[in-house]
């Protein structure tokens, strides 16, 4: 193989990594995620579904109690979103899921469409069963109009006990294939897994960070999936 032909196989391998890695692009995403402390910027335009992150539930000298975090309530302009509280413990007091319902009735009666709370909790993969049973007592806190939803782990669906996992009481569930502000290296490899779910479930992505839009397509085939979720971050100073 002369230099030129060995130069042009070096630039298409090096174009197919670059086809095979791309980075998130917000404007390409109908959904996503805005914690608090993260400016909301041109970003949320043109968002479908916004989840926003209202509190955390801590424990914290003895005791477990609700913090509330994020935007005020108030009228915004997203077609719909989802309440998010950060969970630190499954240990929760019956004080707090009044405290949350009464937080989703607030956002809705300031005259937005609320679809629900969606729980963080990132719970052991062993320890889905214990998971489930926190849900069942927290779906009966809440009001049939609002939905139950989850944040996922990219291991639940690979080395879980599926059938524990479609089991779950929640409307959705959002598999993260992130940590922090990075991409989980080779997260790829955990998608397939995902085809055996039977629950609605959706890609967690972080923003600026690495996809496969070839593995992702994958996720289509399935019934059960919905799309994708952004991650939203500061940018670095």
């Amino acid at each position: 193989m002369g230099a030129a032909a060995q130069i042009l196989l070096v630039v298409a391998l090096l174009a197919g990594q670059a086809r095979a890695a791309e980075v998130v692009i917000t404007r390409e995403h109908p959904a996503f995620w805005l914690w608090s402390g993260v400016r909301a910027g041109d970003e949320l335009q043109n968002a479908q579904i916004v989840y926003l992150h209202q509190g955390e539930v801590l424990a914290r000298a003895g005791s477990v109690r609700f913090q509330r975090l994020g935007l005020p309530v108030g009228r915004l302009s997203f077609p719909a979103i989802w309440l998010t509280v950060r969970f630190a413990t499954l240990n929760v007091p019956e004080s707090v899921a009044p405290q949350i319902v009464q937080l989703l009735r607030r956002w809705q009666a300031a005259g937005n469409k609320v679809v629900g709370l969606q729980v963080d909790f990132d719970a052991a993969t062993y320890r889905l069963a214990d998971y489930a049973d926190f849900l069942r007592q927290l779906r009966q806190h809440l009001p049939p109009e609002y939905a139950l939803g989850v944040t996922g782990l990219l291991d639940w669906a690979k080395t879980g006990d599926v059938a524990t996992l479609n089991a779950l009481p929640v409307d959705e569930l959002v598999v993260q294939s992130y940590q922090g502000r990075r991409t989980v290296a080779d997260y790829q490899k955990y998608l397939p897994a995902l085809a055996r779910l039977r629950v609605p479930f959706k890609l967690g992505l972080v923003q600026n960070g690495r996809r496969d839009p070839q593995a992702e397509a994958q996720l289509r085939r399935s019934p059960w999936y919905r799309g994708t979720v952004v991650f939203l971050l500061n940018p670095r100073r």
